[in-house]
């Protein structure tokens, strides 16, 4: 059961992300981050529900782990991709592996420096038709995103908003269906 707190906090952060309305740059990097924020609330109370009901296989989880691995697992990679097809954001999910295939954005990034090969299996990820596969990259890629955003490696320039734009759309139907799944 969701805790009133959490509840709470879903409709602040959901009235704060609402409030942003123009689509410039500082606007599409503050939903970003707002959007993650509520998410990273929605993935810790999901995992808080699934240990409580017994459903982990291990004590201890990284905080990447519980953003992708828990996500997947706590609303179901089925449920995640009919969700994401119902919202037409597997258009989305191209032009993302489309961006990472043209060499114009790094998802994955080690101090900095692209790591070529991991975003090429993201990107085969992002294109299979297998769902957990395709659910497990979607994640990935927004937590990575925004790994990338806290830790100073995405800039503040407008080509930024050829990722940013539909990222923000699918954070946003899986933060929808996470929403649905704790209450």
């Amino acid at each position: 059961m969701m805790t009133q707190e959490t509840r709470d906090y879903i409709e602040t952060w959901t009235n704060k992300i609402s409030s942003y309305k123009g689509d410039d740059l500082g606007t599409l990097f503050d939903k970003y981050t707002a959007l993650f924020t509520l998410y990273n609330r929605l993935y810790n109370e999901s995992f808080r529900q699934m240990k409580a009901n017994n459903q982990l296989t291990k004590q201890r989880y990284s905080d990447f782990e519980k953003a992708t691995k828990l996500v997947v697992e706590f609303n179901s990679a089925e449920e995640i991709i009919n969700r994401l097809k119902g919202k037409n954001n597997f258009v989305d999910i191209e032009n993302i592996a489309d961006l990472i295939r043209k060499d114009i954005f790094h998802i994955n990034l080690a101090d900095g420096v692209s790591q070529k090969d991991i975003d090429l299996e993201l990107m085969k990820n992002l294109e299979n038709n297998q769902p957990n596969i395709k659910a497990q990259a979607a994640v990935s890629t927004i937590y990575n995103v925004r790994c990338n955003m806290q830790h100073g490696e995405k800039h503040f320039e407008e080509h930024q908003r050829m990722l940013l734009e539909p990222l923000i759309r699918v954070l946003d139907t899986i933060v929808e269906l996470q929403i649905e799944k704790l209450t």
